[in-house]
């Protein structure tokens, strides 16, 4: 069963190494920065941490709009799914590169073709490789 908090932006950490821009531009486009309202992001914990599931250019926008906290819908059954080696694998890569805040995706937004080529087909192969 997932339930609902409001986190720290800074206590919420990334398990994504890039943006789309065409995602970015997307959720500008309909974000109210004067008051910024949005469903809650997909999170879940790993090693005493908390790690966003999905949600990644929402959360960079708020971060862009100054909010310092982020609405979360923590699930724990993300833990126990056929996905979750595949986090942990992107966990450690965003902690190699030095991706661990959200501000910390700043200069890793990607023409959605690049994005494609970085980050979508790496966890493809990361995916049929673990399989």
């Amino acid at each position: 069963m997932s339930h609902t908090a409001w986190v720290e932006l800074a206590e919420v950490k990334p398990s994504q190494l890039y943006l789309s821009s065409e995602k970015l531009t997307a959720v500008m486009n309909w974000f109210d920065f004067d008051g910024p309202t949005f469903g809650p992001l997909p999170v879940f914990e790993y090693e005493g941490e908390t790690y966003l599931a999905d949600g990644h250019t929402r959360a960079f926008v708020a971060h862009l709009a100054g909010c310092m906290k982020l609405p979360v819908t923590y699930d724990p059954e993300i833990r126990t799914s056929d996905d979750f080696p595949v986090y942990v694998e992107c966990i450690d890569w965003c902690e190699e590169e030095g991706v661990e805040t959200i501000p910390d995706l700043s200069g890793r937004v990607l023409s959605p073709e690049a994005y494609d080529v970085e980050w979508i087909d790496r966890c493809h192969r990361l995916a049929t490789r673990l399989d």
